[in-house]
């Protein structure tokens, strides 16, 4: 599947940026790049070399670019690596990108230059998993768990276990070799002693450990209420920008509308569901309600909105009932509007307008039994609070592991439950005095654990590789 003689080249930067950078790696790199590049090369050192001139694009066309070069063993994939940096555009670049295939190069799969770091041993398994979820990281919990699994920290904690396995198994299978005599390497108490003790450590890893699965996915936060509460305008004015239609007229939105939303440590999704009703007037309506029930039944938090320049709340007293959240915020929308239609009032502290707008909050608080939080979506009065209470909200739901958590993908969970199965298993046998089947599951918890960063030695197969890599994005 993966051809360390290949010479493969994809483009690493955005697509959005302005500077385009063509990463090459591979035996061919730097004889390729000396065809194209009107640059002195000169001897190579340990250290990057930085290069400026022009490459050939085609015959007609060269353009300005710096050339960061690699040498190898050092570089990130343990090959020559060759960048080439420079101010183009998507046609020169793909011009660009046919003149070095013509040379030999290959177009590089999703993932293949970290999977080429993995197979010259530059990265275990796990760090190249890492560099995956660096990359799709969405916010900065999911970011550090990854970050420290870059680091190296489940290798070292796995290397640990493993060794502990094989002085086990080894004295185990010794006693087999030497069954005929009269030598004992390791009593079978202390041996069924020492498992238990690998089986705790393993359980230890997995439930102390952060399930980077479960931070890859944006939380979710759905916007709930009455017809006409200001669940639109809400929408519209966290995400800075019209997702939903505004209008007076009730039942407006029918679908449930989404945007990204970005807070001071995470990003969202908010969801603006249809206007929740106590009892639906129609198939439309029950077709509706149906969608926002669903659609806020997974969401994380849930902003209960209430319009405040109202004075009948039994509508939304019953609407309430209606949603169970994992999270509840209570809103208080148009709070700019509860003193409508007196305009004479003062806008000063302690004025008629904070009075009415502290009356009515009271009010709100009595009437749910929690505290409101007052907004208005038209002055932006009460935003800036309501994103930090959205952050606050869903970092307290995050499952943020501590400093000395060591950070699992849904493969090492599964890996890290297998070997401690058999580990068990191993345990029960030795007990029964089978120790030949317990060094059997031995070497069956050696191989899970192995599998965990070291799946090459373990002998895994390409497709199980393939399945792994196959994630990333091309150029990395």
């Amino acid at each position: 599947m993966y051809d360390l003689n290949d010479t493969i080249l994809a483009v690493s930067s955005a697509t959005s940026d302005q500077r385009v950078i063509i990463r090459i790696t591979g035996p061919g790199a730097l004889e390729a790049c000396r065809q194209i590049c009107r640059v002195g090369f000169g001897p190579l050192t340990k250290s990057r070399i930085l290069l400026s001139g022009s490459i050939t694009v085609d015959e007609e066309l060269q353009i300005d670019a710096k050339l960061y070069v690699f040498p190898a063993p050092h570089s990130y994939t343990g090959d020559v690596v060759v960048e080439i940096h420079t101010y183009t555009n998507p046609a020169v670049t793909e011009a660009l990108i046919g003149n070095l295939l013509k040379r030999g190069l290959r177009a590089a799969r999703p993932g293949e230059f970290t999977a080429r770091a993995y197979l010259n041993g530059k990265l275990d398994l796990a760090q190249a998993e890492a560099v995956n979820e660096i990359i799709v990281s969405s916010n900065e919990y999911q970011l550090a768990a990854a970050e420290k699994m870059l680091e190296g920290r489940l290798g070292q904690t796995i290397a640990r276990l493993r060794e502990s396995l094989m002085e086990l198994l080894s004295l185990i299978e010794a006693g087999l070799d030497f069954s005929d005599e009269d030598i004992e390497f390791i009593a079978r108490p202390e041996a069924v002693k020492k498992l238990i003790a690998i089986k705790d450590r393993l359980g230890l890893l997995l439930s102390d450990s952060i399930g980077l699965e479960s931070l890859i996915d944006l939380p979710a936060v759905g916007i709930a209420g009455a017809p006409n509460a200001g669940k639109s305008s809400l929408l519209n004015a966290l995400l800075g920008r019209e997702r939903s239609i505004v209008s007076h007229r009730h039942k407006t939105t029918r679908d449930v509308l989404t945007g990204v939303c970005t807070l001071a440590h995470c990003r969202c999704v908010l969801f603006d569901c249809a206007g929740l009703l106590v009892q639906p007037e129609g198939i439309l309506d029950e077709l509706a309600q149906q969608a926002a029930t669903e659609a806020l039944r997974n969401s994380t938090v849930v902003m209960f909105c209430v319009d405040a320049s109202k004075t009948d709340w039994s509508q939304d007293a019953g609407i309430r009932k209606l949603i169970e959240p994992k999270v509840l915020l209570p809103v208080a929308t148009k709070c700019d509007l509860v003193w409508r239609g007196r305009p004479a009032l003062e806008s000063r502290a302690g004025s008629p307008r904070h009075q009415i707008l502290a009356e009515r909050l009271a009010a709100l608080n009595e009437l749910f039994a929690v505290d409101f939080l007052p907004t208005s979506a038209q002055t932006g009065a009460g935003m800036d609070l309501l994103r930090k209470a959205i952050d606050g909200k869903l970092t307290e739901r995050f499952d943020v592991p501590r400093a000395s958590a060591v950070a699992l993908t849904a493969r090492h969970k599964q890996m890290v439950t297998e070997a401690i199965a058999h580990v068990g298993e191993a345990a029960d046998e030795l007990k029964a005095g089978n120790d030949e089947v317990a060094a059997m599951m031995l070497r069956a918890a050696y191989q899970a654990v192995s599998d965990v960063d070291q799946p090459a030695a373990a002998r895994i197969d390409e497709q199980i590789l393939g399945q792994i890599f196959n994630r990333f994005c091309i150029g990395k």
